[in-house]
């Protein structure tokens, strides 16, 4: 359990617009409900198939949560705000943040949905790098290959991710 609040902590950090509104055991807890409904139709057969259900399903109550937080008719969008008060105060200990402009969120938005379209060994890549933050050297020697093989497969993810968002990739 521990080990999925950890990574839903590290992926609500992307999501600052999310940050911003919902605390890393809110965006858990819509992930486990989601987690137990897959699970009841899908056996993951090692550990590893099991982290990146859990992360695709932490991914997908994210998503949900940047939508129903952005965009015109969004929480972030229509705060008011004390005279004087550019940012609203935050509901989780992290610095205030401003949160992405409406178009930023789309971008990233489209970024976390194109990263479930990748062939299953850059998208397995991308969530261990990006998401979970492990090194290649980790990467590598969990799936038994060297470290420019991981290097090679996050450039093509990156590559096949800029092609999927058709050069409209988020700032990072």
């Amino acid at each position: 359990m521990h080990r999925l609040e950890m990574l839903a902590r590290r992926m609500l950090k992307q999501f600052p617009a999310v940050r911003r509104w919902e605390e890393t055991g809110d965006v858990l807890r819509d992930a486990l409900l989601r987690l137990l409904r897959g699970l009841e139709t899908k056996k993951p057969e090692s550990t590893r198939d099991f982290f990146n259900l859990a992360a695709n399903r932490i991914r997908s109550a994210l998503l949900d949560l940047a939508r129903k937080h952005g965009g015109p008719q969004g929480l972030g969008t229509n705060v008011i705000r004390p005279p004087g008060d550019d940012v609203a105060t935050p509901l989780t200990p992290d610095p205030p943040d401003a949160g992405p402009l409406p178009d930023e969120l789309d971008r990233w938005c489209a970024f976390h949905e194109a990263v479930e379209r990748l062939p299953v060994e850059e998208r397995e890549v991308v969530g261990l790098h990006f998401y979970h933050g492990w090194s290649f050297v980790d990467i590598a020697a969990l799936f038994q290959i060297d470290e420019r093989s991981a290097r090679r497969r996050w450039q093509r993810a990156c590559v096949k991710l800029h092609e999927l968002l058709h050069g409209d990739v988020p700032n990072v």
